[in-house]
């Protein structure tokens, strides 16, 4: 798989594989304790885990108050690189599924003419005219059709007469913006996965610095996922997109074990009191630069 080929990211995976302590708390046990929610909310994953704010007062902010946040440069960059990453995928799987089996670089060749009309046809779509932002989001959309395409050839070398299908399959990410109902452990009806990997792994893409409570986001959608369709996820990923002079990924791979799972079900318990109460938490000691409410926060 293009975004885990790295053999040290492989051999991260076999290890959790079978080093991992079993998993208790699953999402498909949301009739009870500690899955179950008190009150069905419906919480966004990102909001109870992107915990810029310490107090939480956030969620009183925006679920109380009705107080919108801002759109910050961070919030904006993330946006657009998540839907670049998505965006290219989506066109290498309609390039196969329209062309049928095809050579990687001869699929690159093609799409890399259209690129800029695509990211611009992107980029109108999210309202978007910084032309810095631009250039990124171009250098993204070409950095991965060239790693889509390789996987592609690596695949066809190895599987010289398969069929397209599993070409498919065997080379690209399973699904892109996972749609997830997780009305029954408390959050929304219409949850969306960046990625999901073949093997229960599910990748979340961060263009900022690395968080502690980034490893939160994969740990609700994996909670979200199980209660929705019964089948375990156990491995998370923070995919970290950085674009100076050209695309720079790492990769954050981790087991997605219980006491991650009850630390963001006890998030979603606290959000939940303040909401419920309409309780206000109060303000942080400091505030980050990053929080979406800090110039709106009264």
């Amino acid at each position: 798989m293009v975004f885990l080929t790295d053999p040290d990211n492989e051999k991260r995976i076999r290890y959790l594989r079978r080093n991992s302590q079993p998993i208790r708390v699953r999402g498909w046990n949301w009739e009870s304790p500690p899955v179950k929610p008190t009150i069905k909310i419906g919480f966004g994953v990102s909001e109870l885990a992107s915990r810029y704010c310490e107090t939480m007062r956030d969620i009183y902010l925006r679920r109380v108050l009705s107080i919108k946040p801002e759109m910050t440069p961070l919030m904006l960059r993330g946006i657009v690189f998540h839907e670049t990453v998505s965006r290219v995928i989506t066109d290498v799987k309609k390039f196969l599924f329209s062309k049928g089996v095809t050579p990687g670089y001869e699929m690159a060749s093609e799409l890399m003419q259209e690129s800029e009309s695509r990211v611009d046809c992107l980029l109108g779509e999210l309202n978007v005219r910084d032309p810095d932002l631009r250039k990124d989001a171009l250098a993204l959309y070409k950095f991965f059709l060239i790693q889509l395409a390789a996987e592609v050839d690596r695949t066809l070398a190895k599987h010289p007469r398969i069929e397209l299908d599993s070409l498919v399959f065997n080379s690209l990410p399973s699904i892109t913006e996972r749609v997830v109902d997780g009305s029954l452990i408390g959050l929304g009806k219409q949850i969306r996965v960046d990625l999901l990997l073949e093997g229960g792994i599910v990748v979340d893409i961060k263009t900022g610095e690395p968080r502690d409570f980034h490893r939160l986001g994969p740990v609700g959608y994996a909670l979200a996922l199980e209660a929705d369709s019964g089948i375990p996820v156990d491995i998370g990923v923070i995919m970290y997109v950085r674009v100076d002079d050209w695309p720079v990924i790492s990769y954050d791979i981790f087991d997605l074990g219980d006491e991650l799972r009850i630390e963001f079900l006890s998030l979603r318990d606290e959000a939940t009191a303040i909401v419920s109460n309409s309780e206000d938490p109060g303000k942080p000691f400091s505030c980050s630069e990053n929080c979406p409410f800090k110039e709106v926060c009264p």
